[in-house]
């Protein structure tokens, strides 16, 4: 065998090498890119999946945090009347200021505690913190009724339970709104 000839036959292998290189390398490109976009499509049906439920937990979160902050301001309102120093001729008697207020407190301490799970602990705290202040207001409210006979007595400790209710309470009540703002995407005024 000559040197043309066996040139010829490396070339030939060599043609047939490259060949069998280029075709193996296509099909496992071919491979791949399947994998690849299989990936990518289970990727993007993941995804899909993550956000719907993800926004469905947020929509069911601002409705919780809707309806705690209505309940907060409701039996605000009532605390605030029951307990306010210059009550009105044409306004509900004192037992049924007092049924109203206990029955809001109610209201609002079972659904809170219910849903207490979709708020950060700092929240929970706050909230936790404006119950606290209002049962200390309710007590506070009750044992100045029973100082019969000790009008000073009196009067000192309902206008310290109405400083509660018209300044304090308004105070935690307004750290909880700026938190509940957050919660739902609404920039707070820095």
């Amino acid at each position: 065998m000559d040197i043309f000839e066996l040139f010829k036959a490396w070339g030939v292998a060599g043609v047939i090498a490259a060949a069998t290189v280029w075709l193996i390398k296509n099909i496992f490109d071919q491979i791949l890119k399947k994998d690849i976009d299989k990936f990518k499509h289970d990727l993007e049906k993941e995804s899909i999946e993550f956000k719907i439920r993800y926004e469905k937990l947020h929509y069911e979160r601002a409705e919780v945090v809707k309806e705690v902050y209505k309940k907060i301001v409701r039996t605000y309102k009532k605390f605030h009347s029951l307990m306010r120093p210059m009550q009105w001729a044409d306004e509900l008697t004192g037992e049924e200021k007092i049924k109203q207020a206990i029955d809001e407190i109610n209201s609002l301490v079972d659904y809170y505690e219910e849903n207490r799970i979709f708020f950060e602990e700092s929240i929970a705290e706050e909230i936790d913190n404006l119950l606290d202040e209002l049962r200390k207001c309710w007590i506070d409210f009750n044992y100045h009724k029973r100082l019969d006979g000790r009008r000073d007595q009196e009067l000192k400790v309902w206008e310290d339970v109405w400083k509660k209710i018209d300044k304090d309470i308004p105070r935690i009540k307004k750290i909880i709104e700026g938190k509940f703002r957050d919660i739902i995407g609404i920039d707070s005024e820095k």
